[in-house]
């Protein structure tokens, strides 16, 4: 065979293969191209999802920080605060919603049948629904308050649905809060906030967390969709932060880790009024407040020696009524009888109170009808009554409805300021705005004069708060570093509260001085007022356990907000026969909040939850 022929043959052999490869190579690039845009289109999708999901975060998170500045605003600026829930979650009024529908949607956390239904409430109430599983039902009728409206900015409405408010309870947190004891307590109880940490309230009669020392910590949860207006779909998120006021709620009007209270002379009634009712800013009890009553005075360090020094008042006022004045409210000998020593010693022949063991020589009347078990001590009943003349009394002790030890010193009769004759005790008038020198509300115990608080750091860690926020004002415009030679009449103003820092160890007004002011005043370790007034309206805060608050004689004015004390600190005011109380402290949430007005509401943690 020639050579051509060879040639031939091969090249026919070989005829289509360039096609052949033509082929491969163009499937193989069409292939390349096909996953090319495929991938493409799955990170277009991805990216599309993610961009979704971020703009239902960050749509959340707006709710939640909508709702986080208006809580500290009163309703009538657009605020919030006067609506929030004054019950947990489960009771009535529980619960209150922010909608903020967009193009014309009906936005209704309630309705289970609309796209914005709220799957995650029925965990925070005893509802029976397991965590971990959707609500299917709506809360019955009364546990919502109305629904509110978002407040969007001129840029336009924000991207979220609704946010819930309401409080935290340790059903919200089980199975992780348990008391300070590490024991369990029952289901549903409040969880507050004492300035630095989380406390549970003492859960029996009055739970709420203002009336037993400390802030509510409230829930907010915000749902946000993408597919706004057309159903479900899109990107959906379930934010929770817990937000508490940066304030503090002090326990009492007086409040100390550990307090000594001490009085000076035995002349009655002391010339100092401690009121834990609310007071507005003026002065004035509150009639419309959000805020809670608290004792007269609080300490977490054990209430004994306080019980002894109130129980050494209450004799000094009995032993001043009965050597001074007679049942007709003539005085005896050089003593005066006032209209509140009277109102304690009675019209009737026999005192209504004794000291120690005697014998009641009474002429009047030892009448049954006044002689039941269910005398208060000052309700113009005669405690003479239960001891008929001729009997021999046993030692005195709060067994005997005639000791001492029962007289109420929250009584504002012990204030009056003129009295006339009648049965047993006689009719008194009032002052304008009547007080008297213990009273308040009793928080979560039976007490109204003192309250303890259940959690041993409570007290100090409200102090602790103070001084944060007298550190975190130095350098502003209000704080004021000053010695008692350059201390000026007046710091502050409602709009514009101070921080006082005296540098001196001792602040001792007296001689006339006068000192005025709205914000914090801060005394190192001791302040002396004699002859002279203290007008403050706030907090005022003796810093050191070793110093002492002494209201002397001539001492005028008022701490309108809460006074607190270092651990150890001590009170010492005298004993006076005045009609009228000289100096007052006054409990008043609007007074202490002012420090704090700047601050936003504290976020204690956040979470992401959905269903």
């Amino acid at each position: 065979m020639t050579g051509a022929t060879l040639t031939s043959t091969k090249a026919a052999q070989e005829r289509g293969a360039a096609l052949l490869l033509t082929l491969f190579a163009l499937l193989l690039i069409s292939a390349i191209g096909l996953f090319l845009v495929m991938s493409s289109d799955t990170e277009t999708r991805i990216d599309a999802n993610y961009g979704s999901s971020m703009r239902a975060y960050y749509g959340a998170r707006s709710g939640l920080e909508e709702v986080r500045d208006r809580i500290k605003h009163p309703s009538a600026v657009g605020g919030l605060a006067d609506l929030l829930p004054q019950d947990i979650a489960g009771n009535a009024n529980g619960v209150l919603y922010v909608i903020n529908p967009v193009n014309g949607e009906t936005v209704d956390p309630t309705d289970v049948a609309g796209s914005y239904f709220d799957d995650d409430l029925c965990h925070n109430y005893n509802s029976g629904v397991p965590r971990g599983t959707r609500c299917t039902a709506a809360p019955a009728n009364g546990l919502v308050l109305p629904l509110r409206s978002s407040l969007p900015p001129a840029s336009g409405p924000l991207g979220y649905s609704w946010v819930r408010v309401n409080m935290k309870t340790n059903r919200i947190a089980a199975p992780y809060f348990v008391d300070q004891t590490g024991t369990s307590v029952p289901l549903d109880t409040r969880v507050c906030w004492d300035g630095q940490t989380e406390q549970l309230s003492p859960s029996t009669a009055n739970p709420s967390c203002d009336a037993n020392g400390m802030q509510t910590v409230y829930m907010l949860t915000a749902l946000s969709q993408t597919a706004r207006g057309s159903g479900p779909g899109g990107a959906r998120k379930l934010l929770q932060s817990e937000v508490v006021a940066p304030s503090i709620r002090p326990a009492g009007a007086l409040t100390a880790a550990s307090m000594n209270l001490m009085t000076s002379g035995t002349a009655g009634v002391p010339p100092v009024a401690i009121d834990g009712r609310v007071h507005e800013l003026d002065g004035t009890l509150s009639t419309a407040s959000g805020c809670s009553s608290v004792a007269a005075l609080a300490t977490n360090a054990g209430s004994g020696q306080m019980e002894q020094a109130l129980n050494q008042i209450r004799k000094s006022i009995v032993d001043t009524a009965n050597m001074s004045c007679n049942a007709d409210g003539s005085s005896q000998g050089s003593n005066i009888c006032t209209p509140g020593l009277w109102w304690v010693r009675g019209t009737d022949a026999g005192t209504r109170f004794v000291t120690s063991a005697t014998t009641l020589s009474t002429s009047g009347s030892s009448d049954s009808s006044v002689s039941g078990g269910s005398h208060d001590g000052h309700d113009g009943t005669g405690e003479h009554s239960r001891y008929p003349t001729g009997v021999s009394t046993s030692a005195c002790d709060s067994s005997t409805l005639g000791c001492y030890t029962n007289l109420d010193l929250a009584a504002p009769e012990l204030f009056a300021i003129a009295a006339t004759p009648a049965l047993h005790v006689p009719d008194v008038t009032l002052p304008a705005n009547a007080t008297a020198p213990f009273v308040g509300g009793s928080g979560n115990q039976a007490d109204a004069t003192i309250y303890q608080p259940s959690g041993s750091q409570i007290v100090a860690n409200q102090i602790a708060t103070v001084n944060n926020l007298v550190l975190g004002s130095q350098g502003s415009p209000n704080y004021f570093t000053v010695s008692s030679s350059t201390l000026d009449s007046n710091y502050g103003s409602s709009a514009s509260p101070a921080v006082v820092v005296i540098t001196d160890p001792t602040l001792s007004l007296q001689g006339g001085a006068s000192l005025s002011g709205y914000g914090v005043l801060v005394v190192p370790n001791a302040l002396e007022i004699a002859n002279a007034n203290l007008s403050w309206n706030g907090i005022v805060l003796v810093n050191s356990g070793t110093g002492h608050l002494t209201i002397g004689p001539g001492a005028t004015g008022f701490v309108n907000g809460a006074l607190l004390f270092a651990p150890g600190a001590v009170f010492n005011f005298p004993s006076s026969a005045s009609a009228n109380p000289a100096f007052r402290i006054s409990y008043s949430c609007d007074a202490i909040d002012l420090s704090f007005s700047g601050l936003p509401f504290k976020v204690v943690s956040s979470a992401e939850t959905s269903f």
